[in-house]
């Protein structure tokens, strides 16, 4: 409720939001040697409540069930001179994983093993140029920060944050499993209303949408019958006019697409040698033959096959020798095109 309820009035100015709300504070837990200082802070200053020694320290003290129950969050904020901090450059792929990245960088950084620290990384910089990440990563000794761990579970004071002084206030170095867990059933309440809020506001969103299309159908679905109509008698007209010009172009496309007699005569004419006469000329189909002699008779084939007309050129039978004239008998065929070009 408290989520739903910030949510809600961070809508209003800031003026009137201040009247309904309250800056939350926390409780800082500040170790000093033995010693621990408890402090009260909130965005605008930080009010020390009490020092107490840590050796000595009890339940009845502290009254940790009623600090618990007061403040939301409880830091325990630990001398800069306990920790270890340093700045370091990783590849930018390493930012969905910063934490772990580090970890496996410990041993190498620092003189422990990632089993003797408590640590945590914080993304500085990212640096486009060079597809860097400039990083902060600070550790700290396990064994010393268990032993003040301890005491404070004892009072009932377990921290949900565990910071060092004059660093990165995003910091957390106490381990996920060491973290106080919310309750689920709150968890769960505030996922319910902000489910609840996306779809009041899709319904919103759309409703006007979904009644302003209802009206636009309901005026145009006439309109557009009436021009469906009109469109088919334009289609059948138009079917009409092309079947009429088909017929038209048929006997155009029929003489464009056949070469004539005349102009295969012409043709062979032109690509004969000198010397070559022809005594009997048949077309049938798409087929020529030609029976005749010449001088050159084995390089018919040839002359034949480059021009544009003729394609499939073969003898027909062997070529002959004539005695009487000296030239050779040949029976050539060939096929020609059915588009002229």
């Amino acid at each position: 409720m408290h989520w739903w309820v910030s949510g809600l009035l961070a809508c209003l100015p800031p003026i009137v939001g201040r009247l309904f709300t309250r800056q939350p504070t926390r409780l800082l837990l500040k170790v000093r040697d033995d010693y621990l200082v408890l402090c009260q802070e909130d965005q605008e200053e930080t009010q020390e409540l009490g020092t107490y020694a840590l050796s000595s320290l009890t339940n009845s003290d502290l009254h940790g069930k009623t600090l618990k129950a007061t403040y939301k969050q409880i830091v325990l904020r630990l001398s800069a001179n306990k920790a270890l901090s340093k700045t370091i450059m990783l590849p930018m792929a390493a930012e969905a994983n910063l934490r772990q990245v580090v970890g496996f960088e410990i041993d190498r950084l620092t003189p422990f093993s990632p089993q003797q620290v408590y640590y945590d990384a914080r993304l500085v910089e990212r640096q486009p140029n060079t597809r860097r990440l400039e990083v902060r990563f600070t550790v700290l000794p396990r064994r010393w920060l268990d032993t003040i761990l301890h005491r404070l579970t004892e009072v009932e004071l377990a921290p949900d944050i565990v910071d060092v002084e004059c660093e990165d206030p995003r910091i957390n170095l106490l381990p996920s499993d060491k973290r106080p867990r919310k309750g689920q059933l709150m968890q769960r309440l505030q996922w319910a209303l902000g489910g609840m809020a996306l779809i009041l506001l899709a319904v919103a969103s759309v409703l006007p949408l979904w009644q302003q299309r209802s009206i636009l159908v309901n005026d145009l679905l006439p309109r557009v019958n009436t021009a469906q109509r009109e469109v088919q008698e334009i289609l059948a007209l138009r079917d009409e006019l092309e079947s009429s010009i088909e017929a038209s172009h048929f006997l155009l496309q029929k003489r464009q697409q056949t070469p004539l007699a005349i102009e295969l005569l012409n043709e062979l004419t032109r690509i004969f040698p000198d010397g070559t006469w022809v005594e009997r000329l048949e077309i049938k189909d798409n087929e020529v033959q030609v029976r005749g002699q010449s001088s050159q008779a084995s390089a018919l084939i040839g002359l034949v096959e480059e021009s544009k007309f003729f394609n499939n050129v073969t003898f027909r039978s062997p070529i002959t020798a004539d005695r009487r004239t000296g030239n050779d008998r040949f029976y050539l065929s060939a096929q020609f095109a059915r588009e002229s070009s």
